[in-house]
């Protein structure tokens, strides 16, 4: 199956459910889906920035930055329409795109001060390393600043077939095999067991 079919059909299958919002998008609660936020949001200065959230959702992300008081240019992209659909209806003050930006990228170089992407990287797709790799290559394209992303750790007590687990000590070779451009890597741990965040700093010009 395609990757962006698998992607599809597994939350598509969770909007049938009747799923609260975070369930929708394979969250197992409304707090572990804050707290993957918390460990985006408080590790970059994001006042005044401008901002690509790829794998948007339903807009929560940029809900839980305007309950802190950030005042950020957002602009939101995914996949599917029915997830662009609700976070439209939301009526944010904030662009959300249907695209798959991995094929039909629609952005110029730099256009962003911040890349962000919260469980893109979590289904098993198949090729998640050779993935990853080709997504830090467009988002430090995209990104003057920052780069962040989150992913499932390998060392989780509880690993489950439909994902993939990452090993943070392999990320930053991953990342390094993919750019050049990146002056710094932090690894945000220990605010879940089966998750980490890693944070790309690029090279100032």
């Amino acid at each position: 199956m395609e990757k962006i079919e698998i992607i599809k059909t597994y939350y598509e299958s969770n909007m049938g459910k009747g799923l609260p919002e975070y369930g929708i998008l394979g969250w197992e609660s409304a707090e572990a889906q804050r707290l993957r936020f918390e460990a985006l949001v408080s590790s970059v200065n994001l006042q005044g920035k401008r901002l690509l959230d790829v794998g948007c959702g339903t807009g929560n992300l940029y809900e839980y930055i305007r309950e802190k008081g950030i005042n950020i240019e957002y602009t939101g992209v995914d996949l599917l329409q029915s997830m662009i659909d609700i976070a439209k209806s939301k009526k944010l003050d904030a662009e959300f795109q249907c695209v798959d930006i991995f094929k039909n990228n629609p952005f110029e170089e730099n256009s962003f001060d911040i890349v962000y992407s919260s469980g893109i990287f979590n289904l098993n797709l198949g090729n998640n390393k050779e993935f990853l790799t080709k997504a830090i290559r467009l988002f430090v394209s995209l990104a003057k600043e920052t780069v962040a992303f989150n992913l499932l750790d390998i060392a989780s007590p509880d690993r489950e077939d439909p994902y993939f687990y990452f090993d943070p000590d392999e990320v930053p070779k991953i990342i390094e095999k993919a750019t050049d451009k990146i002056a710094k890597i932090n690894i945000v741990k220990q605010y879940l067991q089966n998750d980490f965040t890693v944070i790309c700093h690029k090279n100032p010009k």
